[in-house]
């Protein structure tokens, strides 16, 4: 998962270097889950591309990956707008777009997240959001760490 993770961040390097974004990557440890690689690919690209694009001014994404449990939890974190606590329910629903507006324009389908959602119960995995308005978004998954 961790080598998933850096193999997504470099494929963000050209952006990283013309537009000035900024990619943290927080591991304690390399982990192994069990699922669909090519999936749980999809659910990192997904969310990293959503925090892209509403990241705020800084232009800071900020992944952690720590044990919590038995469970590898990864989060995805952004400084942007941040979402309304209301609407966080809605996020994962098809074509559910905020009511707020964005700092920058931002042309998607809407089913993203929804798609992130059924990849992750396929796996059966925890996720959720938390977010405060003005300091941005933190989308978090949870899986079992395999055992070597």
């Amino acid at each position: 998962l961790s080598e998933m993770i850096r193999a997504l961040i470099h494929r963000y390097q050209k952006m990283l270097e013309m537009k000035e974004y900024q990619f943290v990557f927080a591991s304690e440890d390399s982990y192994i889950v069990k699922g669909d690689e090519v999936k749980l690919n999809q659910v990192l690209y997904n969310l990293i591309n959503n925090a892209i694009h509403y990241c705020g001014e800084d232009k800071k994404i900020i992944i952690r990956q720590t044990e919590v449990n038995g469970n590898v939890r990864i989060e995805i974190q952004d400084h942007g707008q941040g979402i309304a606590k209301e609407e966080l329910p809605y996020v994962w629903d098809r074509y559910y777009k905020t009511k707020q507006h964005h700092v920058r324009a931002h042309v998607g389908t809407g089913l993203g997240l929804s798609i992130v959602k059924s990849i992750l119960e396929l796996h059966h995995a925890h996720y959720g959001v938390e977010s405060t308005i003005g300091e941005g978004t933190t989308f978090w998954l949870e899986l079992p760490i395999e055992k070597a």
